[in-house]
C-alpha cells in the first residue's frame, strides 16, 4: 500500500489520537501547540483504545511543527481544531494545499465543512480547482493520560463523508487499528452526534465525570428537554438523525428520563464510557478555553429561531456555559437538580 502524506491540523486530543493509528501506513505530520509536541518529541506519540490496546510512534517516525505550512505537501488534511477556530484554521492551512488536497473536518458541529469550504474559497476561487472538502464524526471522548499518551474512554466508530478519494485515509487508519466507517448522508451523521454532544454542556456545568454525571436523573432530564428540542429543529429542517447507538435517536430522551437502575441497564448496551471520562467542553472550561457551545446547543437554538422551533432549555443552557467562561475558577458546579430548576427542564 502506497504511503500517504497526512497532516493534522489542530493536534490535540483526537488529531494525536488519530494521528497514531495512522501513522502505521502513512507519514504523519502534526501541526499543533508547543506544550503537545514537545512531549511527543521526548516521548514519542501513545493512543491507547477503549480496549487497552496500545500503539507508541516514535518521534522520528513523526514530522512535527506549530506552523501551518508544514501541511504543504499532505495528500490529505484533518482538521482537528475547536468548532470555534474553523475559519481560521482552514485560512491559515489554505496557502500550503494543493487543488487535488482532501481536507476532512474531525470536528464537532453541524457547520464546520461549509466553514472550511467557505475560507478556502477565498484561496481557490473557482470550485473545481478547489481542495474537496469532506465532512467528518468522530463519537468517541479521548483524554491526554499522560503528556505524550491519549486514551480513547468511550465507544464509538469514526465515519466520514463517502467519497472515492477517501479512501486511502480509511485505509491507513485500518493498518493502525483504527476503523473509519463511510456514509453518503452526512447530514444525518453528524445531527445525531450532536444529540450526543448535547451532553457536553451538562456534563461541564456539573464538574463530574461523565458516568458519575449520567447517574443523576435530573442531569439527564435537562439533556433529554435539550435533545426533544434537537429532534423538534431536525423535523423541521426535514433531518432525520442516523442511529450511531442500537437505540434509535428518538427514543433517547424517554431512556434518559428513566429512573436510574433502568437507564444503567438499558444504557450499558447503548455506549461504553471509561470512569474519568469527561466532556470535551469540561476540558475546554478547566484550562480556561472558548467552548464549542455555540455550536452545540447555540446551534439548535440557531435553527430553531430559523424554522420556527422553540428552544429555551438550550438558549439557557448556552447562557450559564457562557457565564462559566467568564468565571473562571470560580464557576460553579451545578447539582442536577439545581440545573434542572435553573433552565426548566
Amino acid at each position: 500500500m502506497e504511503r500517504r502524506r497526512i497532516g493534522v491540523m489542530g493536534a490535540g486530543s483526537i488529531g494525536c489520537f488519530v494521528g497514531a493509528h495512522l501513522a502505521a501506513a502513512a507519514d504523519v505530520t502534526l501541526v499543533g501547540r508547543p506544550g503537545i509536541l514537545d512531549a511527543v518529541a521526548a516521548d514519542g506519540l501513545t493512543a491507547v483504545d477503549l480496549r487497552g490496546r496500545r500503539r507508541t510512534v516514535p518521534a522520528s517516525e513523526l514530522r512535527l511543527s506549530t506552523e501551518a505550512s508544514a501541511v504543504m505537501d499532505c495528500d490529505i488534511v484533518l482538521l482537528c481544531t475547536k468548532s470555534t477556530v474553523t475559519a481560521d484554521a482552514a485560512a491559515m492551512i489554505a496557502p500550503f494545499l494543493e487543488p487535488d488536497t482532501i481536507v476532512v473536518s474531525l470536528q464537532n458541529g453541524l457547520r464546520n465543512a461549509t466553514a472550511v469550504d467557505e475560507a478556502l474559497a477565498q484561496t481557490f476561487p473557482s470550485r473545481a480547482g478547489r481542495p474537496l472538502v469532506l465532512s467528518g464524526m468522530v463519537p468517541f471522548n479521548v483524554v491526554r493520560s499522560a503528556p505524550a499518551a491519549w486514551d480513547q474512554t468511550v465507544s464509538g466508530r469514526i465515519v466520514v463523508k463517502d467519497h472515492p478519494r477517501v479512501e486511502p485515509l480509511v485505509r491507513a487508519a485500518g493498518a493502525g487499528g483504527l476503523r473509519i466507517d463511510v456514509d453518503p448522508d452526512m447530514r444525518s451523521i453528524l445531527f445525531a452526534k450532536l444529540l450526543l454532544n448535547l451532553n457536553n454542556a451538562v456534563n461541564a456545568l456539573s464538574g463530574e465525570p461523565l458516568a458519575r454525571q449520567l447517574r443523576d436523573r435530573d442531569h439527564r432530564r435537562v439533556l433529554a428537554a435539550c435533545q426533544d428540542e434537537a429532534l423538534a429543529v431536525a423535523r423541521a429542517a426535514s433531518v432525520s438523525p442516523a442511529r450511531l447507538t442500537p437505540l434509535p435517536p428518538a427514543a433517547m430522551p424517554a431512556l434518559l428520563r428513566s429512573p436510574t437502575p433502568l437507564f444503567a441497564t438499558l444504557a450499558r448496551t447503548q455506549l461504553t464510557i471509561g470512569p474519568d471520562a469527561r466532556s470535551s467542553m469540561a476540558d475546554d472550561l478547566a484550562a480556561g478555553r472558548p467552548t464549542e457551545i455555540g455550536e452545540l446547543q447555540g446551534a439548535i437554538s440557531d435553527l430553531g429561531d430559523r424554522f420556527g422551533v422553540a428552544t429555551p432549555v438550550s438558549r439557557a443552557l448556552t447562557a450559564l456555559v457562557r457565564e462559566a467562561e467568564q468565571a473562571g475558577d470560580v464557576r460553579r458546579r451545578w447539582s442536577g437538580r439545581e440545573l434542572r430548576r435553573a433552565v426548566a427542564a
